[in-house]
Parts: structure tokens; sequence; C-alpha cells
């Protein structure tokens, strides 16, 4: 075999051989990246896991806060609503003990009033400081009506003197104003 042969059957079987380890070289890559996907999926998988424990814990603990966050504001709502009904209530007393004296002042007041107007009841004796009193009303009164009525009269002279007047002045106008009657 001459040189040429003797390098074309070497670079022959260095060609076969490289594409042996090539192929080798491959399949190994190829079970690497395999391999190292299987972990990347356990590790995802396990951390999935781990991450919906914590989750489920931290909604567990957030439920917890939130059922003892209600329950402390229903607690406290009932005590405020007691309390303040209790000062409701108080208030209401007191103010109808207010309005019970004012209106025991008032009905006394009034009590007063009638009877310093109409006099004391049927059967109740007259004290003599109150008759002179009395007396002197009713003789306001009467002069108040004895005064009114003398303005109306006197008004009513005073009326019929103007027209007795303005019918002198102008005997035409009232002349003209009346309708004859045939």
């Amino acid at each position: 075999m001459g040189p040429l042969t003797e390098a074309m059957t070497r670079l022959c079987g260095e060609i076969v051989s490289l594409r042996g380890a090539r192929r080798a070289f491959v399949l190994d890559l190829v079970q690497g990246v395999a391999e190292l996907l299987s972990g990347f999926h356990l590790e995802h998988v396990d951390l999935a896991r781990r991450s919906k424990a914590a989750r489920m814990q931290g909604v567990s603990d957030l439920k917890a806060t939130v059922a003892d966050m209600t329950a402390r504001f229903r607690r406290e709502q009932a005590d405020m609503a007691r309390q303040t009904g209790r000062e409701r209530r108080g208030a209401v007393t007191r103010l109808q003990k207010t309005v019970a004296g004012l209106r025991a002042d008032w009905a006394a007041d009034l009590a007063g009033a009638h009877k310093a107007w109409v006099g004391p009841a049927a059967g109740e004796p007259r004290s003599k400081a109150e008759a002179p009193g009395r007396t002197r009303a009713e003789a306001a009164r009467r002069a108040r009506q004895k005064a009114a009525g003398a303005n109306r009269e006197k008004a009513a002279k005073e009326a019929a003197a103007r027209r007795a007047k303005a019918a002198k002045e102008h005997p035409a106008k009232e002349e003209t104003g009346r309708q004859k009657k045939s």
C-alpha cells in the first residue's frame, strides 16, 4: 500500500471514530439535559408543594386573624351598644323629669292665671285680699268696653259728617253717582 492509501485509510478510520465519538457526545449531552430537566421538574414540584403548604398556612392564619378581629369587633360593638343604651335611657329619664317639672310649673301657673281671671272655684272660700283686685279688674274691663263703644260712635259720626260735607261740596257727583229709581 502506498502512502496515499495509508493516509486515506487512516483518515477514513479517524472520520469513523470521530463520528462515533460525536454520536456518543450527543447522546451523553441529551442524557445530561434530560437528567437536568428531570431534576428541575422534581425541584419545581417540591417547590410548588412547599409553596402551596405555605400559602395554605398563610390563608389559615389570615382566616384565624379575621375571625379573631370580627369576634373582637362584635364584642366591642355589643359593649358600646349597651353603654350607649344606658346613656340614652339616663338621658331620657333626665328629660322626662325635666319635662315633668316644666309641666308641673306650667300647670301651676295656668291654675293661678285661671284663678285670677275666673276667681276661686265653687265652694272655695274667697279671701278678702282678692276681692278689691277682682272689682278693679271688672271695673277696668267695663271701662274698656265703654271706651270702645264711645270710639265706635265717634267714628260713625265723623264718617257721616265727611259724607255730608262731600255731598255739599260736590252735589253733581252725588247725583250722577246714584241711579234714579222710577
